[in-house]
């Protein structure tokens, strides 16, 4: 239902206060902020107006009211307008990127932690899957008997790690020598097209050797080609500066999605209507885990294919204006950022 303009401006007034105070808005601190002309007693009127149409909740006999997921629904796609982040927050963002991050994996360490720390809620940053990069260098280090550690390093700094046992014992010196001969298949052959013909053309290699590195392959191109991204957060402990969740219990549900990787990334990077800011209230969340927080999300691209998605989650008495503030800034200089590291 279309709200007129007065209910609307009382509305406005109720959530944004109830976001800063976290108590419940009464008729006398309405009157004194709305300067609409009107006295208290019409003040209560238009409120119990409200929440006969569900926009208002009274938690308690004679108190104030608060606002309904649907009310911070209202206001986010009716009120509330994205505003120009203050210069010197803008200038302080640019020169993090600038300063800090030179490849993508602190890019995205980096990106977290500004969220975090400019929302005061919990920061998360889906990482680009490395299947999109080209690889750069390949090292296997040798561990106990047969097993070793292989470590991926993609042209754009990203990285994995894999464990893996062999068929026979690696010491350091073959493991310095698979690693050779991996990379001079990087330099001179697709991943995606290395056949078991092409490395048993390697006149260098012993059959045991040879028999070596066709099993390191196969790991290799999994490593690659995992649609698993890497995620980073931070900033979990923030929400304990927040009276609704003085419960533990509420914020342990919250560290189980961070945790399920695969539900956050599905939930963070699915369609919304194209929308660059992403607000997702309460029970409008698929997650059950989720249903007492508010979660927003943008994502970053590179030529027009989104590359990975980030956000941040807090209660839904969410400073939404802010957030989609900070969010629509970081995203632009996320888009510049990762276009100049990886077209360099």
């Amino acid at each position: 239902m279309e709200l007129n303009e007065r209910k609307k401006k009382i509305l406005e007034v109720i959530i944004r206060d109830y976001i800063n105070t976290a108590e419940p808005v009464g008729s006398r601190t309405l009157s004194k902020r709305c300067n609409l002309g009107i006295s208290p007693a019409t003040i209560r009127n238009e409120m119990a107006d409200l929440e006969e149409l569900g926009y208002l909740v009274q938690p308690h006999t004679s108190s104030g009211r608060i606002p309904t997921q649907q009310a911070y629904r209202y206001y986010v796609d009716e009120i509330m307008e994205i505003q120009k982040l203050e210069k010197m927050i803008r200038t302080d963002i640019h020169r993090g990127f600038l300063n800090h991050t030179t490849e993508l994996g602190p890019t995205m360490s980096h990106t977290a932690q500004v969220l975090s720390q400019l929302t005061n809620y919990t920061a998360v940053v889906l990482a680009p899957r490395v299947t999109n990069f080209n690889c750069k260098h390949v090292q296997i280090v040798s561990l106990i008997k047969n097993r070793v550690l292989m470590v991926v390093v993609t042209q754009e700094g990203m990285a994995k790690n894999i464990e893996m046992t062999l068929s026979q014992e690696v010491n350091s010196i073959l493991a310095l020598k698979l690693s050779n001969v991996i990379n001079g298949f990087l330099k001179n052959t697709i991943l995606s097209e290395m056949s078991s013909e092409l490395i048993d053309q390697i006149q260098e290699l012993s059959e045991a050797e040879s028999k070596l590195v066709h099993e390191i392959i196969p790991h290799l191109k999994k490593a690659l080609m995992d649609d698993a991204s890497e995620f980073h957060s931070t900033g979990l402990t923030n929400l304990f500066n927040y009276p609704e969740f003085s419960d533990v219990n509420k914020i342990k549900q919250l560290i189980n999605v961070v945790q399920e990787k695969h539900v956050l990334s599905e939930m963070m990077t699915s369609n919304d209507g194209n929308r660059i800011i992403r607000i997702k209230i309460g029970s409008e969340n698929d997650n059950e885990n989720l249903k007492d927080f508010s979660i927003i999300t943008s994502t970053y691209e590179l030529d027009g294919e989104m590359m990975g998605a980030f956000g941040v989650i807090g209660p839904t008495r969410m400073n939404y204006d802010n957030v989609s503030s900070v969010l629509n800034y970081i995203r632009n200089e996320l888009n510049l950022h990762i276009s100049n590291l990886l077209m360099k």
